[in-house]
């Protein structure tokens, strides 16, 4: 997806993605050295990216990430394909990979980094007035009678002092909704507008995979 003014939503896509989650680094990367080795055989490794928690839970433009996502009790049911439907029980996944320009984020007057979000920094609250081009007025949709469309997101930051982005993961029941975010963010919606932070920050990475159900998976693994 190619916006107007040259932005990108790459696509990068590659036959298979496994996320290893978990607070201790050293067993996850037991468990990716492990998964790498069982894998030889049918696969190689072409992509890795190894993220970490930034303070409370912050991205690296210091504001507080993730704050849009449903209760954890309701995503399950906002992201898991139905009983009777194709891959019940499964879920899509959109990843992508972000580079920030920090430099040029961190030189911005706080005011206007808020304005870029959509949030305010201290304590990630919507902006009264909030800017039809900032991140939260480009990814926060609502649909005809006016309930949010909703995905949920586990992003984690990662990077050196020499590049430092964020591994952005998504999940929905329906890709239709991934591609009218991304559309809004990257100026193809026809509106109009795209998201100020595409300016500040450009996703180098990206596909779609489908994550099973554990019963599922089970059974194949198996």
């Amino acid at each position: 997806m190619v916006g107007p003014h040259g932005r990108s939503a790459v696509a990068t896509q590659h036959d298979l993605l496994v996320w290893v989650h978990g607070d201790r680094h050293d067993l996850n990367f037991d468990a990716a050295l492990a998964t790498r080795r069982v894998l030889s055989d049918v696969a190689c490794l072409v992509e890795e990216t190894a993220g970490f928690v930034y303070r409370d839970c912050r991205d690296l433009t210091g504001f507080v990430d993730g704050t849009e996502n449903p209760p954890a009790e309701e995503a399950r049911e906002l992201v898991i394909l139905p009983e009777g439907a194709p891959g019940a029980g499964g879920s899509y996944v959109l990843v992508q990979r972000w580079v920030h320009d920090l430099d040029a984020f961190h030189a911005l007057p706080t005011a206007e980094q808020e304005r870029v979000i959509g949030r305010t920094k201290p304590d990630s609250v919507e902006l009264d007035d909030l800017p039809p081009d900032s991140h939260v007025g480009r990814v926060v949709v609502e649909d005809e009678a006016g309930e949010e469309i909703e995905i949920y997101r586990r992003s984690v930051p990662y990077g050196t002092a020499a590049e430092a982005g964020l591994l952005f993961l998504a999940f929905t029941d329906d890709l239709d909704k991934f591609e009218l975010i991304l559309s809004r963010m990257f100026g193809t919606s026809g509106d109009g507008f795209h998201d100020r932070l595409t300016e500040l920050s450009a996703a180098v990475s990206g596909g779609y995979y489908f994550a099973p159900a554990q019963e599922a998976l089970d059974g194949w693994l198996s």
